[in-house]
């Protein structure tokens, strides 16, 4: 029985699944720098396209090299060997897009977060003042707040530095306890939680907001150092 076999297919089909797929993660750059890096990613697309060269096409068969023909039928098809150049720009396209998506994820994060806050006051460390007490939790501290207190105006703004912080790149020089990438901050009454996913940086955390506390005078003498 006659069979027809498309190798060509198979090869199509190898290659995409060995491409290396795109895992960009918005919090892996700022969102300048994901703009940056698609541009590049665009840049080198466009390089590896002009090495195409169309006229480098010709008919070929396509049964595999020393392969006997007995009862198998193979195609014929157009072979070009500058297509991978193309295939390289695609891989580079789909990159820039994935870096495309991760900077409007963070602007679109900030916009959200930061939508009652101008923008010169999204880059300021939100003081941790006036608190109480500092107590440590599971994976951070509870800040607690003074009586009367606005701490759901406190919590909005430390959303809104932590976005602006996403958005902008976690600067290293900066001691703001909400530089930190993968905080957590949750309103717990009359104080705030901060938490952190990397267990290795809950220490850091912890000495970073009692830096940041401003304890009023009266309170200071009780306040967990």
């Amino acid at each position: 029985m006659t069979r027809k076999i498309s190798w060509a297919i198979g090869l199509l089909l190898g290659a995409a699944c060995a491409a290396r797929e795109p895992n960009v993660k918005p919090t892996d750059m700022s969102a300048s720098e994901h703009r940056a890096e698609a541009q590049r990613q665009k840049e080198l697309a466009q390089e590896d396209a002009s090495h195409y060269k169309p006229a480098d096409s010709r008919v070929v068969a396509l049964a595999p090299p020393g392969n006997a023909m007995t009862g198998v039928e193979f195609p014929v098809s157009v072979y070009n060997p500058t297509e991978g150049y193309l295939q390289k720009a695609d891989e580079h396209r789909a990159h820039a897009k994935e870096h495309e998506r991760a900077a409007a994820a963070l602007e679109k994060f900030e916009q959200a977060e930061c939508k009652a806050f101008p923008e010169r006051t999204r880059a300021a460390c939100p003081l941790l003042g006036p608190v109480t007490r500092i107590d440590d939790i599971e994976r951070g501290v509870r800040v607690t707040f003074a009586p009367g207190t606005r701490v759901d105006a406190v919590v909005a703004h430390m959303r809104c530095h932590y976005a602006f912080a996403r958005a902008h790149g976690f600067a290293e020089r900066v001691s703001c306890p909400l530089y930190m990438p993968g905080l957590e901050i949750a309103r717990q009454g009359g104080a705030v939680d901060l938490k952190i996913r990397d267990k290795a940086q809950v220490a850091e955390l912890r000495a970073r907001a009692r830096e940041e506390a401003v304890f009023p005078a009266a309170a200071a003498k009780g306040a967990t150092p």
